[in-house]
């Protein structure tokens, strides 16, 4: 290209200039009117110029016209992303089954089953009745120490309170509930100031004292061990619990009767501690000691359960009852410690005990339910609870001298023995359906 050429193509001012009117003559974006697109989002639709003569136009006042131009622009703004699981299937389900989902606060009172004349030791030999005032005499002097009573121990029923909740939401064909409850600590004692207290008995002003008597080898005998100064007894039981059931949708749907058979799976623990402490001055003949005797079981009853919910249902409202069976098993866990059993320089000895037993166990509850409103419903019921194959703490303790250790101590350890447990009360609550 020559240099004449060059000159020619130069932008001059007198160019530049006609270039700026040319653009200012243009339409500028002003206005953004919205087209929905078929998958959900949103097309904001760009105009340079209103000379054209079209409803998208006219309709739209923030548009302004130009000259011998048009221009288009398609911008398309995206949904925000909530995630691959946001109105997926999955979602939906779950969405779904928490829009009809009910949970249940109950309050529980319930009486638990303790000890019944239990004798919190060995039987005396030659003694009909050990929990009356017999002559004792001290066990390593055979020095006569007054009178004696072995106690019994009687809280059959141990009242107490606690919690459940439970919380259920459909699914095919059903529903399925989960529920946790607990029992607070009951705390029972066994008195015994007032047989330390003057007596009136065939020996005037005499001081009664506690005894705990020993086999000797597992064979009957007189050898009790002495307290006169204090003896307590404590007795802690708990219990809580968990289970999932799946409870299958009425044949029938609607008012009246109708039967939902249930299938489930339940854990059931029940833990007990008592502490036996008793005091000895000696008497001014032996060394003072102070004997303890602890044991403490832990139950852990879990199996399948299966049942039926039976109800009557009126559109105010509800009755019905709920008998349930578990094919339960359980692994018990037994201990029984003692301090200064015999003498002051007894040590601390522990025996454990673990065991599988088939446990059955059965609950039935009843109930009432009136509906205020289609989403609260307030409700009466009652429970009983039967276990089978349970450990007490009362119960596993072998009151025994073992002559043949050089520790005779070591002798009185864990016994198996198992029993049947129940409890039973009141329940009321709330019950939210969303």
């Amino acid at each position: 290209m020559s240099r004449t050429s060059w000159k020619v193509m130069m932008i001059t001012p007198f160019r530049l200039s006609a270039l700026l009117v040319l653009l200012c003559s243009t339409g500028l974006p002003v206005g953004m009117p919205k087209v929905a697109a078929d998958d959900g989002t949103t097309e904001y639709v760009m105009h340079g110029d209103a000379d054209m003569v079209d409803e998208e136009i006219i309709d739209d006042s923030g548009l302004f016209s130009g000259v011998n131009t048009y221009s288009r622009s398609l911008v398309r703004q995206l949904p925000v992303d909530r995630g691959w699981t946001y109105d997926s299937p999955i979602d939906k389900s779950i969405k779904g089954m928490f829009r009809s989902s009910s949970l249940k606060l109950e309050y529980l009172h319930w009486s638990l089953d303790g000890p019944d004349n239990v004798l919190l030791s060995a039987p005396i030999l030659g003694v009909t009745d050990p929990t009356e005032p017999n002559p004792v005499f001290d066990r390593s002097t055979g020095i006569a120490r007054g009178d004696g009573v072995a106690l019994n121990y009687s809280d059959s029923s141990m009242d107490t309170n606690g919690m459940r909740a439970t919380l259920a939401f459909p699914v095919e064909q059903g529903a399925i509930e989960w529920n946790t409850w607990g029992i607070f600590k009951n705390e029972s004692t066994r008195p015994t100031a007032s047989i330390y207290a003057t007596q009136s008995n065939s020996i005037p002003d005499d001081d009664l004292v506690v005894v705990t008597n020993f086999t000797i080898n597992d064979d009957p005998a007189s050898n009790t061990n002495v307290y006169d100064t204090s003896y307590t007894v404590n007795l802690d039981t708990e219990m809580f619990g968990t289970g999932v059931n799946y409870i299958l949708d009425p044949y029938l749907p609607g008012e009246g009767f109708r039967m939902q058979p249930l299938f489930g799976f339940r854990f059931i623990s029940l833990r007990e501690t008592m502490n036996q402490v008793g005091v000895d001055s000696g008497g001014g003949i032996g060394t003072p000691r102070t004997t303890t005797i602890y044991s403490k079981v832990e139950n852990r009853v879990f199996g399948p359960s299966i049942g039926a919910r039976v109800e009557y249902r009126h559109k105010r409202f509800t009755i019905g009852a709920e008998p349930k069976f578990t094919f339960g098993f359980n692994r018990d866990t037994d201990q029984v410690r003692t301090d200064q059993l015999f003498e002051a320089s007894d040590p601390v000895i522990v025996s454990v005990q673990k065991n599988n037993e088939f446990s059955p166990t059965f609950q039935l509850t009843l109930y009432a339910k009136l509906h205020l409103n289609e989403h609260i419903r307030c409700f009466v019921g009652y429970d009983y609870l039967n276990i089978s194959q349970i450990s007490r703490a009362y119960d596993i303790i072998d009151y025994n001298e073992d002559r043949t250790s050089t520790v005779p101590a070591t002798g009185t350890k864990v016994r198996q023995n198992h029993s049947k447990f129940s409890a039973d009360g009141i329940t009321g609550g709330l019950e939210f359906i969303w």
